[in-house]
């Protein structure tokens, strides 16, 4: 039975939070070791699901080692990379004693920082290559917001990419990086890599794959993958706020040792990618659009089922964002909107105070804008306080399905003006750890039944799009102040190739 390892280790960095990720911030995300991991992760819509479901199928011993991925926050310390990767080593080495591998899968995301290596992912698949030689396969997963490197590709046997944004092939990319690396472990294939990267740093608010431009890139991608020659075709589309080098689009093949091919495809896509990238801005109201709409609502002139889900890109948890922007529930409260809901504002300091007073109890609190100066002033409100939870529960997906999310004690809010103002009470789940509201469950674990709000608001940039745009009547991007948005301008970049687009409109290419 062949035996091979399995490693997840995965973050999206933006440099430019204020919040360090350290080892805690892992430790927060559950961080599984070992024999702790298949059941946890077994039938879920991860990579690591899907890791498990097809070496099962097919008679592998899968030999998990470590999983674990942390919310998108500022730069992975020193400290925490050089732990992770001594847990991840233990495991490697623990293994190799009990007799040899065959291959090594690894999750990662591609868009890691960390204040030992810019190229954090490239580090990670290093720091495997260097304990299980040069000859073992090793084939890994990349986030389809990944930052390819030069480095990365020429690391590691293979990479498979997400194909959908919302991501919900993570558990189908695992199976199908398990079966590239059975062929690699057969001897079956040699793989040849080209990849290609356009001077482009699109944002990600329309890099959904069900919608244009990138459904056409993800397309071709599959097109170019009927040729039995062609092992696979990754479409990355970058994560600007990593401001690393190899920051923006990315286009992989993977052929059964056929360079030429390889380049032919990937010069193809690059170029389409390139003559669609104006598709790749835009998307984003202004707040004053969602008054007119919540307007029409009201008199009857957007029809349809459902509320209208307001989305806040600028504060973003998933992008590195801190969560603690209060602007959607001042927008709702300045504007009087009845039968609103909001997940969600990050905010430990008004959490303990609920916790302090109890359900039922109404208290005073300056809510959230407290992490930094970048994503609006702290609100000030009367609160009563609905219902206090762990903050825990799991996702039905289809993103993510079956996977554990912890909020850490959270608490349900009604919230109107502190200074008295009549205004509708705004329901809001204060939490003390930041994430990216992608699942239903995280109302309906607080008591909320989303499908019957007005209005629902959210953080986030596209993941949402999964669970709440079948329920929504209409979906409307708004950009607060913050460094998740679409406004790339809003941002110091330091180490970015340049010129780039859209950064610097004049740029040619090729």
């Amino acid at each position: 039975m062949p035996r091979v390892a399995a490693i997840q280790l995965s973050h999206e960095t933006n440099v430019f939070s204020a919040v360090p990720t350290d080892f805690a911030a892992f430790q927060a995300s559950h961080l599984l070791i070992g024999d702790e991991i298949i059941p946890a992760l077994r039938d879920s819509n991860t990579e690591f699901g899907g890791f498990i479901a097809q070496s099962e199928q097919d008679g592998i011993d899968l030999i998990p080692i470590i999983a674990v991925w942390a919310t998108p926050s500022g730069l992975v310390t020193r400290d925490a990379i050089e732990r992770l990767l001594a847990i991840a080593a233990e495991g490697l080495q623990r293994a190799i004693a009990r007799g040899p591998l065959d291959g090594v899968l690894l999750a990662l995301h591609g868009s890691m920082v960390t204040e030992v290596d810019s190229d954090g992912d490239g580090y990670v698949m290093s720091h495997v290559r260097s304990i299980v030689g040069s000859e073992l396969p090793i084939v890994s997963t990349l986030d389809l917001h990944a930052n390819v490197s030069l480095r990365m590709v020429s690391t590691v046997n293979a990479v498979v990419g997400y194909d959908t944004y919302p991501h919900v092939d993570m558990a189908e990319r695992g199976r199908e990086a398990t079966l590239l690396l059975e062929r690699l472990m057969r001897r079956e294939i040699t793989p040849t890599v080209a990849i290609r990267k356009p001077p482009m740093l699109p944002t990600s608010q329309r890099m959904t794959t069900d919608r244009m431009p990138m459904r056409a890139l993800i397309d071709r991608a599959h097109e170019a993958e009927e040729d039995p020659r062609v092992l696979n075709v990754t479409i990355a589309g970058g994560f600007p706020p990593a401001d690393v080098e190899e920051a923006g689009v990315s286009i992989i093949v993977t052929t059964d040792n056929d360079p030429a091919l390889a380049a032919q495809i990937a010069d193809e896509i690059a170029r389409v990618a390139w003559d669609l990238r104006d598709g790749f801005l835009g998307g984003v109201a202004s707040f004053d659009d969602a008054v007119g709409l919540l307007a029409a609502m009201d008199n009857g002139d957007l029809p349809g089922p459902g509320p209208l889900v307001l989305v806040d890109i600028a504060d973003n948890p998933w992008t590195g964002g801190p969560g603690d922007s209060a602007e959607l529930v001042r927008f709702l409260l300045t504007n009087k909107v009845r039968d609103a809901a909001v997940a969600l504002v990050r905010d430990a300091e008004v959490v303990n105070a609920a916790l302090a007073a109890g359900p039922g109890a109404t208290i005073t609190a300056t809510l959230g804008g407290k992490t930094d100066a970048l994503h609006g002033d702290p609100l000030p409100v009367r609160a009563y306080i609905k219902c206090l939870t762990d903050g825990q529960y799991v996702n039905d997906g289809p993103m993510m399905a079956g996977v554990l999310v912890d909020l850490g004690p959270t608490a349900l809010l009604h919230v109107t003006p502190a200074d008295g103002t009549e205004a509708p009470p705004v329901e809001v789940i204060v939490t003390t750890r930041a994430e990216t509201p992608i699942d239903l469950n995280v109302f309906r674990s607080h008591g909320i039944e989303p499908t019957r709000r007005h209005v629902l608001g959210l953080k986030g940039k596209g993941h949402f799009r999964a669970a709440f745009e079948p329920i929504g009547r209409r979906v409307v991007l708004v950009e607060g102040p913050g460094i998740t948005g679409a406004d790339l301008s809003r941002l110091a970049f330091r180490r970015l190739r340049r010129p780039i687009w859209p950064l610097d409109q004049e740029v040619r290419w090729p």
